[in-house]
């Protein structure tokens, strides 16, 4: 391949990349917004000025520390505990994924069509490196809408 025709492919794949996480950027805010309205309204909306101001500072984690909580509360031993029990055992898992994708630091490696995200200092023995296709980061970015999906589903159906 001659000089320019890599920068091509380069720019193409970075393009390429940045839309979708820009997409799952979009979908992991939507998600983390819903799981807070849903938890705010819980019982009824009693306590929504009190769990809006407790959930401000919250972040994902502790959204689905008390989501869980919630539901052992209301739920334990129902079908409804288990579908829970699931949505957050799959929540935890993107968690992870999104952590992972916007602490790192990218790169693009278009003789292979795959881009690097590459966690920690260059300095450091502890830096890693995850390669991915755009197809395994649009999975991903499923895997985000399905959640989001399944929790209105959730919310329709067993209120907390």
């Amino acid at each position: 391949m001659m000089e320019s025709e890599v920068a091509v492919e380069y720019d193409q794949l970075e393009r390429k990349a940045a839309t979708v996480l820009g997409y799952m950027l979009f979908e992991y805010s939507r998600l983390d917004m819903e799981l807070g309205l849903f938890l705010v309204w819980s019982d009824d909306g009693r306590k929504l000025v009190e769990l809006t101001k407790k959930l401000i500072d919250n972040n994902f984690n502790k959204r689905l520390t008390l989501l869980e909580k919630l539901v052992r509360k209301k739920y334990e031993g129902t079908p409804a505990e288990a579908l829970f029990a699931k949505w957050l055992s799959d929540a935890h898992a993107i968690r992870s994924v999104r952590n992972q994708l916007f602490h790192g630091r990218w790169g693009v490696i278009p003789q292979q069509q795959l881009v690097a995200n590459v966690i920690g200092l260059p300095s450091s023995s502890e830096q890693s490196e995850t390669r991915y296709s755009i197809e395994q980061l649009r999975e991903s970015l499923q895997a985000m809408r399905m959640l989001r999906s399944r929790l209105s589903d959730l919310r329709q159906a067993w209120p907390i």
